[in-house]
């Protein structure tokens, strides 16, 4: 009786090398094993099958596409061009950080500064240096912070750019001195030009400009129209200054 399985046959079917009588040699069998497909484990998707250039067909390259007749898009890709031809640079995130610094009170004991300005664009608190777009000493007077900050607002919003400040700091660093002027100058008129701050000085700017512009191009009758609206946030609640009833608006979106 022939064992069942067909490997253990092929097997006995052949002389033992090790028996005395047997002169013959044996021969490797000449059977082949297919492989079927069934029993061929699956293939691992971890391992990436690389092909000789001679099986990968070669596609022809795409004739240039000529330049395009807009001249806008011909800028653009020229400026796209020279970007990434030029060193990567620090990109114009369109939002500048500048820092004032605020002098001591001399009706008050505040101890010694803390901060020193080391560059036009870094400062140094307790051994530690900051860098931002720029830096304003102590020296610094409301016409400095004007001309460094409010005359490029009032040029980008007359060349159709959105523009806003915004000023943060703990209470008591200066923030009102540097939007308004002193405390006194929100109820009083008669403030001394030196100590106004940047919203007056902004609207007085923006004004003078808009005349300017409708005298330059009195043929064209240019209009502008200007709102204005006084908005307060605190305590997480929005208040508009100009309406009595002081009740919180809702922020809309868009």
């Amino acid at each position: 009786m022939l064992p069942r399985n067909p490997i253990a046959r092929d097997t006995a079917e052949l002389p033992s090398s090790s028996s005395p009588s047997s002169s013959a040699k044996t021969r490797p069998s000449s059977r082949k094993h297919k492989p079927s497909k069934e029993n061929d484990p699956p293939s691992d998707h971890n391992i990436i099958v690389s092909y000789s250039p001679s099986h990968v067909k070669s596609k022809s390259p795409l004739p240039p596409r000529p330049p395009s007749s807009n001249p806008l898009k011909r800028k653009l890709a020229l400026d796209t061009i020279a970007a990434e031809n030029s060193l990567p640079a620090t990109t114009d995130s369109g939002v500048k950080v500048i820092v004032r610094m605020r002098p001591l009170r001399k009706d008050k004991d505040e101890g010694d500064p803390i901060v020193q300005k080391i560059s036009g664009d870094s400062l140094s608190i307790n051994g530690r240096t900051f860098t931002f777009d720029s830096v304003a000493d102590v020296e610094a007077t409301q016409l400095d912070i004007f001309e460094h900050v409010g005359v490029p607002l009032v040029e980008n919003c007359l060349a159709g750019f959105n523009s806003s400040v915004f000023a943060y700091g703990q209470t008591g660093s200066g923030k009102t001195y540097t939007m308004w002027g002193p405390a006194n100058s929100l109820a009083e008129e008669n403030v001394a030009k030196e100590q106004q701050g940047l919203t007056p000085r902004v609207f007085e700017r923006l004004f003078a400009c808009i005349k300017e512009e409708q005298t330059k191009h009195s043929d064209q009758q240019l209009n502008y129209q200007c709102n204005c609206s006084f908005l307060e946030i605190y305590n997480e609640q929005v208040t508009n200054l100009l309406d009595l009833s002081q009740r919180n608006l809702q922020v809309r979106h868009g």
